[in-house]
């Protein structure tokens, strides 16, 4: 295998949702095939459209990804952050359904470093799910979902545990505000970042952890692919603010845009290509489903950073390239013919959407019932709604909210995209000009877009411009209406973030001291610092 990603080309033959001899399965009805199958979820942050060849045939760095070539996900939008994205398919639910966002008014749900975030114990989560039907399941990288011991994926249906559960730090340590972090092997520290794994002899942004991931997922899948149905989850964050990649692969991406994002790119790719083979060599790729998504889109605005073409906008903003991830669903176990390789959908789809369509299509019972228009939050079985046999009895989400933390921010609605609160740093120059805050008069129309014609938001259709643009103007009444029953369904609580309470960090939270009339005026703000 080449450091540059090209491995022997794999044969895929896609056909999602009909068993042999038989028709597709109605909406509610999982297909059941005989022997369980294997799940493999790869998830990247800070990847965009313009990265992957599927989307942006231009681009050279992705074989192995676009070798997958299953059903490609056209309309597969993200969270705000790569932790909402995470919770949405690990739980089946929107996180603002079960408490991902802060209890005052900062609009984020981001987990930051050291916070006291713990799923909670009650809440469906897919390893458990798995877990309960027999699966032996593991986590590699970055775990999103809160640092504290309590909060290691172990204690949420993980059997193995490989990673870390922050960011990994690009400078050195302070021993206080930026910390040594620890690398995990199940819930033991086995080693300080960038204290003992450093692999930086080359630069700040060289380190080895793909490559060490990638082992990981190739020694677990020969262990147990013939061992039982097995579940093995990749977070990577090698693309994440400042990329890094391994000394193997600096330059690597010569031929193409030869950043360090480039190269890094190459070996995530890389890793694509070795879980394909070991499923291949381990006989079960027709037994197993794949999952490739990424969890937040490219920082396109920074140089050494990804690209959201064709659309505007930076990771983290509600514009479409802040929101529009790239995804592909792959399983070669059924031959009936019914969907074509390489095919594309249009569904609008979300992370908590995932996680039922996923269940569905291994054959998992027990997912909870939910049809649009009420799947607000809840994630919908759209199996069926993928193949090319859709009739129309076939529900598909017509709604889809976008929150930023606790505030709802826009929603996508058939061909319209409608923003209900719009920052100056939205990535679109046009979109960013509107400068709709929390505490602007939100009962004014909304920023509306056809984003099926207008992908990068260039152009919106109103209010400022409905007198010319007639025929959108019927669009808006409803889209009011639709924004009215987000609003009215979504009850919001307390939250379970909290950025300003220092209880919940080891040394002073960063930030507060910025964040006045955001944060609780009560909350204290003086932490003791770390060791």
């Amino acid at each position: 295998m080449l450091p540059d990603g090209s491995l022997k080309p794999i044969k895929i033959v896609i056909c999602l949702f009909a068993w042999i001899g038989s028709t597709l399965p109605s909406p509610d009805t999982p297909v059941t095939p005989t022997n369980p199958l294997n799940l493999v979820v790869i998830n990247v942050d800070g990847l965009g459209w313009g990265d992957v060849g599927v989307y942006s045939p231009w681009q050279s760095d992705t074989p192995n990804i676009d070798a997958l070539a299953g059903i490609i996900l056209d309309d597969l939008y993200c969270e705000t952050s790569a932790t909402a994205s995470s919770g949405a398919l690990l739980t089946g639910e929107l996180g603002v359904g079960w408490g991902l966002y802060s209890s005052n008014k900062a609009e984020s749900s981001q987990i930051h470093e050291d916070s006291g975030f713990i799923l909670p114990q009650d809440i469906r989560l897919l390893p458990r799910i798995l877990k309960d039907k027999g699966y032996t399941t593991k986590f590699i990288g970055r775990w999103n979902l809160g640092q504290r011991p309590e909060a290691n994926p172990t204690h949420f249906g993980f059997d193995e545990f490989m990673g870390t559960v922050s960011d990994i730090p690009l400078s050195a340590s302070d021993g206080m505000l930026k910390p040594d972090i620890g690398f995990y092997q199940n819930e033991n520290i086995v080693a300080r970042i960038p204290r003992d794994l450093q692999f930086k002899s080359s630069g700040e942004d060289t380190y080895a952890f793909t490559s060490l991931y990638k082992e990981e997922a190739d020694v677990f899948i020969n262990q147990n692919a013939n061992e039982g149905p097995f579940y093995l989850h990749l977070s990577l964050d090698a693309l994440k603010h400042t990329p890094y990649r391994s000394e193997d692969f600096i330059g690597s991406s010569s031929s193409s845009r030869n950043t360090s994002f480039s190269d890094a790119l190459r070996e995530v790719d890389n890793l694509v290509g070795v879980v394909s083979e070991a499923l291949d060599a381990a006989g079960v790729t027709d037994n197993t489903v794949v999952v490739f998504a990424a969890q937040s889109t490219a920082l396109a605005s920074q140089y050494d950073g990804g690209s959201n073409s064709p659309f505007s906008g930076d990771t983290g903003t509600t514009s479409e390239g802040g929101l529009r991830a790239p995804g592909i669903i792959s399983y070669h176990g059924y031959h009936a013919g019914e969907v074509a390789m390489s095919s594309r959908s249009k569904v609008i789809m979300n992370f908590a959407d995932l996680h039922a369509t996923v269940l569905s299509l291994m054959g998992i019972g027990g997912i909870p019932e939910c049809k649009d228009p009420d799947c607000i939050t809840n994630g919908m079985n759209l199996a069926p709604a993928l193949s090319s046999n859709v009739t129309d009895d076939v529900s598909t989400r017509s709604l889809h909210p976008i929150y930023r933390g606790r505030t709802l921010m826009a929603i996508r609605s058939g061909r319209y995209k409608a923003h209900r609160v719009v920052y100056p740093y939205a990535g679109s120059p046009v979109l960013s000009s509107f400068n709709i805050t929390q505490d602007s008069d939100l009962n004014q129309d909304p920023i509306v877009y056809d984003v099926i014609n207008d992908p990068g938001e260039n152009f919106p259709v109103s209010p400022i411009y409905s007198a010319a643009s007639g025929r959108y103007t019927d669009a808006i009444p409803g889209l009011r209406d639709e924004i009215a029953r987000v609003l009215e369904v979504v009850k919001l609580g307390g939250g379970l973030l909290n950025e300003c309470n220092v209880k919940w960090r080891e040394w002073k939270p960063p930030g507060c001291r910025d964040m006045e009339g955001l944060c609780n005026p009560n909350m204290p703000t003086e932490g003791k610092l770390r060791m």
